[in-house]
C-alpha cells in the first residue's frame, strides 16, 4: 500500500509525463493535425496505454501560433466519453505561477524594491490585526520574494496545512473547511518556521496562498475575480476558473479524475463524510492560488506566451519584470529557482498534480516552443509505490518534448 502520509502533494519536478486510454481501445484522438504530428501522437497513447492513464490533452504553440491541439483517451471510462481538446482539467501547481505573474503584474511600476517589502506587522502587506498575533518572530522578515520564490521559511513536507482544513477549522472554531485565511492566522499563531525567511528554498504551498490574500487585500477583489480580470481575460483565457471539489461539483465538459485503486478512503475536507481522494482529499478554494484552477491545455499555453506577448496579446509584464522573474536569488542555492517558475536554460515551465487524479505540466521555451499537458491520472503501475511515480513522470516528460521538437522541425514553413 502507498504511504498515505504522502496522500496530498504537489509536484515541483521539472517534468511531467503524458498519456492516454485505460481499459479498451482508446479513440485515435479528437481532432486531426498535421501529419508531420503522427509521431507525437503516437508517442502519448503509447506511453499514456502502458500507465493505464485514462486520459490526456496537449497542445503546442509555435511563435505563438497553435500548431497542435488534441484530446486523447477518455474523459469519463465507464460512459467512453472522450477527452477532447476543450475538456476542462484542473492543473494543480501550475496554479503558482499564475498567481506569480498577477503579484508581479500588480507591483510591477515598484519593481524591483517591492520584493523586499515586508509581508507581515506593521507597514507590512498584510497587516490585518487577524494576522498580528506571531509565534515565530522571524515570519516578521518574510518579505514578498520570499513567498514568490519558496524561501519563506515553512516546508510543506514538514506539515501541509492546506490539507488539513478540518483539524484548522476546528483550532480556530471556525465551520469545516477553513479558509485560506483562517489557515494563515493558524499557521502564524500555532507554527514556528522551519528556517529562517530567505535563506535557502523550500517548496510551500502555503506560501502561495498568502499571496492569493495579498492579491485580494491589493485589489480589494477576490481572487478568482482579480485573476481573472487582470492576467487571464487579457491573455485570451476564457475557460478557467476555481474548480470544486466534489463530483456534484464537477463542472460541464470537466474530466473525471481517477485514483490509484490503492489508496485508502480518506475523510473530507468539509469534515463530513469521505471517499476517493481526488473528490475528498481537496477543498480547492482554500487552495486557489495555489493549486485550485481549473482549464483547457490550450489556455495553459495562451497564459504562458502572453507573458511577454508571444501570442500577440498586449505583454502582461515589461521585459525587465521578465528580466527579474528569470533570476535566481544567489542566497538559496536553487538557480533553478526563479520568481514563481522553474528555470531551465532557454525555457521556464512548472509542474502540478494533486494525489493521483490530476498532473500537469507547462513549458515556455526561447526558441519558439510553448507547450502544456493535462492528464486525469497518476500512472498506476502495480509494483510501484505511489511516490515512486514521482520521477517517472519527470522523465517521461524528455520524451514528450523530443517529439514535440521533431515535429515543429519537419513541419513546412507557412
Amino acid at each position: 500500500m502507498p504511504n498515505i502520509t504522502r496522500r496530498a502533494f504537489t509536484l515541483s519536478v521539472p517534468g511531467l509525463l503524458i498519456g492516454c486510454a485505460g481499459a479498451g481501445a482508446p479513440p485515435r484522438g479528437a481532432g486531426e493535425p498535421a501529419p508531420e504530428f503522427d509521431a507525437l501522437k503516437g508517442y502519448v497513447l503509447k506511453t499514456t496505454n502502458e500507465l493505464s492513464i485514462p486520459g490526456a490533452s496537449l497542445c503546442v504553440a509555435h511563435a505563438g501560433r497553435t500548431v497542435f491541439r488534441m484530446g486523447f483517451g477518455w474523459s469519463d471510462r465507464a460512459t467512453r466519453a472522450p477527452l477532447t481538446p476543450d475538456t476542462l482539467m484542473r492543473i494543480a501547481s501550475i496554479s503558482k505561477p499564475i498567481t506569480g505573474m498577477l503579484i508581479l503584474k500588480l507591483f510591477e511600476d515598484d519593481l524591483p524594491a517591492a520584493l523586499d517589502r515586508k509581508v507581515f506587522g506593521a507597514g507590512g502587506l498584510l497587516p490585518d490585526a487577524r494576522y498580528s498575533a506571531v509565534l515565530d518572530k522571524r515570519v516578521l522578515d518574510i518579505k514578498l520574494r520570499d513567498l514568490l520564490q519558496h524561501s519563506g521559511g515553512w516546508e510543506s513536507s514538514a506539515y501541509e496545512p492546506q490539507y488539513d482544513l478540518v483539524a484548522i477549522a476546528k483550532a480556530m472554531k471556525v465551520p469545516a473547511p477553513a479558509s485560506g485565511a483562517d489557515v494563515i492566522e493558524y499557521m502564524l499563531r500555532e507554527k514556528p518556521l522551519q528556517f529562517a525567511p530567505g535563506t535557502r528554498y523550500a517548496y510551500s504551498n502555503f506560501g502561495y496562498n498568502i499571496l492569493g490574500r495579498i492579491i485580494e487585500r491589493r485589489t480589494g477583489m477576490g481572487y478568482e475575480e482579480a485573476t481573472r480580470k487582470l492576467i487571464l481575460e487579457p491573455a485570451g483565457v476564457t475557460s478557467a476558473r476555481i474548480g470544486g471539489d466534489t463530483l456534484a461539483e464537477r463542472f460541464p465538459g470537466e474530466t473525471l479524475y481517477y485514483d490509484d485503486p490503492r489508496w485508502p478512503y480518506v475523510p473530507s475536507q468539509s469534515g463530513v463524510g469521505g471517499g476517493t481522494a481526488s473528490y475528498n482529499g481537496f477543498h480547492l478554494r482554500t487552495m486557489d492560488s495555489h493549486g485550485g484552477w481549473v482549464m483547457t491545455s490550450q489556455d495553459l499555453v495562451r497564459f504562458a506566451d502572453a507573458i511577454d506577448g508571444r501570442s500577440g496579446v498586449a505583454r502582461l509584464l515589461k521585459p525587465s519584470t521578465i528580466a527579474l522573474m528569470e533570476a535566481s536569488d544567489p542566497r538559496i542555492a536553487r538557480p533553478a529557482a526563479g520568481l514563481a517558475w522553474a528555470l531551465e536554460r532557454g525555457a521556464w515551465q512548472h509542474s502540478g498534480a494533486l494525489i493521483a487524479g490530476a498532473h500537469s505540466f507547462l513549458k515556455h521555451r526561447s526558441d519558439g516552443v510553448t507547450w502544456a499537458v493535462i492528464y486525469n491520472s497518476l500512472p498506476l503501475d502495480p509494483e510501484l509505490e505511489m511516490s515512486d511515480a514521482v520521477p517517472l513522470l519527470a522523465k517521461t516528460v524528455d520524451g514528450v518534448e523530443a517529439e514535440i521538437l521533431k515535429a515543429i522541425a519537419s513541419t513546412p514553413a507557412a
